[in-house]
């Protein structure tokens, strides 16, 4: 999964169609320039420099501080807390056409560059949009995070504005096992059903291909997580499929869209509906797991958090054979799993992987019969096969 246009401008309402932001670098001496040019100050602080402006009618000066400011906590937050790069003051130069800009792809790329940084063992802190970031974990995984819902939300106003953040935390410790334990009961693919008739599902929401702040390339690819618009997930194309590109390149693509967008698309019929095969391949790509654990404990937490992710079954190397306690234990292991994979649809009834999974399930539960004795006595009864497993 992952924060997608769609998402953007569901949360934010924030324009995903438009110019992409070119970001200039400047030395100092024009830094300054654009400064004085653009805010009228000359070395004042600016909220003595806004409220001197607002009463001299210099309301230009005073909107493009205020947009800088706007922007610097929001859109283009940064660690810093109180500095902006003056370049985002050139996206205001003209400020009456400063509508014309994608802030929505913006704030994308921006985040996207951000949650880069953030992956790495050395970063201590994230930037980006975190309004953003928060209330895409809100609508998606209703059992994560600490809020609660604004009862006097407004469906016309943008849908990050319905949630409530309390004042507690979690530990790192606390999130990471609740991500280990995320099945897909725990994820709403596509909450904003509901919101569709105050924003639609963009076609352009579907661009396949880079997008950029300034130099700041990220690619979008809405083909890897499909069913967040209620579609069938296929194994995607690899990302290095999408060639670099240069700047003029990214602005030609992105002015014709409709020639990036993915198409033959089909709605799912239930939330994660995916081809065959589609875990197996994510699990050889991904990181099921964030928590390490050795691979004997793994399997008791396995069944009962993960069965959206099949274990693959594991080789002992054993000098005698297993003793009818241990066999039996690893055939309600291999029914649990079997079974949730039929139950959750990870295998698509009428093909030849469903039947496989339905015969190795009974022949699992033939194990548990043959393994369960119940003592009556000093005589083992075979005990009944229980469902449940």
């Amino acid at each position: 999964m992952t924060i997608t246009l769609d998402d953007v401008s569901t949360l934010l309402h924030l324009p995903v169609m438009g110019q992409l932001c070119d970001l200039e670098e400047l030395e100092f001496e024009e830094a300054r320039t654009a400064l004085v040019d653009l805010l009228g100050v000359d070395g004042g602080t600016a909220g003595a420099e806004m409220e001197d402006r607002c009463q001299s009618q210099d309301w230009d000066y005073a909107a493009r501080a205020y947009l800088l400011h706007l922007v610097g906590c929001t859109i283009f937050a940064n660690k810093s807390a109180s500095s902006i790069r003056v370049s985002y003051l050139l996206l205001f130069r003209d400020i009456h056409a400063c509508g014309r800009y994608a802030w929505g792809i913006a704030a994308l790329a921006h985040l996207y560059e951000q949650l880069g940084d953030a992956s790495l063992a050395s970063t201590k802190q994230m930037a980006g949009y975190l309004t953003l970031f928060q209330s895409w974990i809100y609508e998606h995984f209703p059992s994560m995070g600490r809020r609660r819902l604004v009862s006097s939300y407004d469906d016309t106003t943008p849908r990050a504005t319905r949630w409530q953040s309390l004042r507690q935390s979690s530990t790192l410790a606390e999130i990471r096992s609740q991500l280990d334990g995320l099945t897909y009961g725990g994820v709403l693919w596509h909450p904003y059903e509901g919101h569709r008739g105050i924003r639609l599902l963009f076609g352009i929401c579907m661009y396949s291909g880079w997008i950029r702040i300034g130099d700041t390339l990220s690619r979008h690819l809405p083909e890897r997580v499909m069913r967040q618009f209620g579609f069938y997930q296929e194994i995607p194309r690899p990302p290095t499929v999408i060639a670099d590109a240069d700047v003029v390149a990214i602005d030609f693509a992105w002015l014709h869209f409709i020639d990036h967008v993915i198409r033959n698309v089909r709605q799912t019929s239930y939330p994660s509906e995916c081809v065959d095969g589609y875990i197996q391949w994510f699990r050889r790509v991904s990181h099921p797991y964030i928590i390490a654990a050795p691979a004997d404990a793994r399997p008791a937490l396995a069944p009962t958090q993960r069965p959206d992710v099949p274990q693959e079954a594991r080789r002992h190397r054993r000098s005698s054979p297993p003793s009818p306690s241990g066999a039996l234990a690893r055939f309600r292991q291999m029914a649990k799993k079997l079974q949730a994979m039929i139950s959750c649809r990870h295998v698509t009834k009428g093909t030849v992987a469903h039947q496989m999974t339905v015969e190795l399930l009974q022949e699992a539960n033939d194990g548990i019969d043959e393994y369960s004795p119940t003592r009556r006595g000093q005589r083992h009864v075979r005990g009944r096969r229980s469902t449940s497993n």
